[in-house]
């Protein structure tokens, strides 16, 4: 029988259904003619099921014919989307998509600008036969500044033919190189957040003043912030020092990156130890020009604290003249909430009082007070008036150094002025005894007139 067409087969098909209907063998016309059927109906069964073999193998070779050779293809990577910075693992379904078997099947991935391959570049895989799959992982890193867009990698695929030839057995055939290509997506994305906050000094305390707030804002995304603004909104007992602000500008936080923002601010006076909660609000414009509004808080601790008051100042002598020595003291208060460790106090006076101006007075508890003594001399130059001096108190709060400024007068009064106020009952022990005297010389003129 020579060879026979698709068509033909379906031809001859159809002839020998029809014939073997009306059992009527006589006027089968068709190349199966060659086959030499004889000997009536019972030949015709046969004659029907190796047609509708030939059918089954002319089905069967189709695919072959369309695509005879190996075919090494990758149908899905899994995912394609990646963001600057990531490293990420890929699944590759990789195919044969073709009619013979593939041995020995080398992937060399390219290098590509901003994505590359963690570990080796080349994979192997050591046969898939023919319309067979095979997954296969690789890990793929983007770069920390990459930009938005599609970024492909080429691999080229070396590997052999396998197929069975009836003269010689199995052979394997190189195939020529191929290039396949994959492509991920970049998109970046910003995420903007408060990393941590510091205060300067390290514990803050009621009435005080410029207390230095830092806010670092880290952005944690792969896509860097423009245009970025924090603003802070205080609430009492924490307002706006006059040598400050609440908000602060930077251009630009890159991607994977910090800004310290810096703020300052003021706390009233008789505010309460405790924690406090001070919203933020964050706003920049992302990679996509798009304007952002974050909404944060930060928490302020407003720690206890001993706190100090200067009582009425007293002098030895009583009243200070220019060219004389005198020792002052000075009541010092913890009116505070803690106790206080290591108190010691300088006088910082005009430079018309000389001599020793620092005291040291150990501890001083909630409610107790300690004398601070200074032993000065007010300078021949000085003029009766009033100094205004100031008493700087320095403690030390566990491994913190803290301090304070109170203010006090001190008085100068000329030498005259000093007299009468070192001799306060002159002038009533002289009206004394003059009106004793009257009253004696009054007593002998009437007597005398009487003798």
């Amino acid at each position: 029988m020579g060879e026979m067409t698709l068509k033909e087969i379906f031809d001859a098909m159809a002839e020998i259904y029809t014939h073997v209907s009306n059992k009527d063998i006589g006027k089968i016309k068709s190349p199966l003619d060659s086959l030499q059927i004889k000997g009536g109906e019972k030949q015709i069964i046969p004659l029907f099921i190796i047609a509708v073999l030939l059918f089954v193998a002319a089905a069967w070779v189709a695919p072959s014919s369309a695509a005879a050779n190996a075919n090494i293809v990758i149908t899905e990577v899994t995912p394609t989307d990646l963001s600057p910075g990531d490293i990420k693992e890929v699944t590759l379904i990789v195919k044969n998509q073709g009619g013979g078997d593939a041995r020995h099947i080398t992937m060399n991935f390219q290098n590509s600008d901003h994505i590359s391959l963690i570990g080796s570049s080349t994979v192997y895989i050591s046969s898939l036969n023919a319309w067979c799959s095979k997954e296969i992982s690789i890990t793929i890193k983007a770069e920390d500044e990459i930009t938005e867009g599609a970024y492909a990698i080429p691999i080229v695929v070396t590997f052999d033919e396998y197929y069975f030839n009836a003269s010689v057995g199995y052979v394997t055939t190189p195939m020529p190189p191929t290039t396949i290509t994959i492509v991920f997506n970049v998109e970046g994305t910003t995420t903007l957040d408060v990393a941590d906050v510091s205060t300067d000094p390290f514990e803050l305390r009621e009435d005080s003043e410029n207390n230095n707030i830092t806010v670092l804002i880290e952005n944690s995304g792969s896509a860097k912030a423009r245009s970025v603004s924090l603003r802070m909104d205080p609430h009492s007992p924490f307002v706006e020092a006059y040598s400050g602000s609440t908000s602060d500008f930077t251009e630009e936080i890159e991607a994977r990156s910090s800004h310290s923002f810096v703020f300052a601010l003021d706390i009233e006076d008789g505010a309460e130890e405790g924690s406090y909660t001070t919203p933020l609000t964050i706003e920049y414009i992302g990679e996509d020009a798009h304007k952002f509004s974050l909404k944060k808080s930060i928490t302020l601790k407003i720690s206890s604290q001993a706190d100090f008051l200067v009582g009425e100042v007293t002098t030895e002598p009583a009243v200070i003249t220019r060219g004389k020595t005198f020792r002052m003291n000075v009541p010092v208060k913890n009116i505070g909430n803690k106790n206080a460790e290591s108190v010691k106090v300088i006088l910082k006076t005009k430079s018309y009082f000389t001599g020793a101006k620092t005291d040291y007075l150990g501890g001083i508890k909630v409610g107790s007070r300690k004398i601070a003594t200074f032993e000065l001399e007010a300078d021949r130059d000085t003029i009766p008036d009033n100094y205004e001096n100031d008493l700087k108190i320095i403690w030390t709060d566990g491994d913190e150094r803290l301090e304070t400024i109170k203010s006090f007068r001190l008085v100068v009064v000329s030498e005259e002025r000093a007299g009468e106020s070192l001799n306060p009952g002159f002038i009533p022990l002289a009206g004394v005894g003059l009106l004793i005297a009257l009253v004696i010389g009054a007593f002998i003129y009437f007597k005398k007139r009487k003798g």
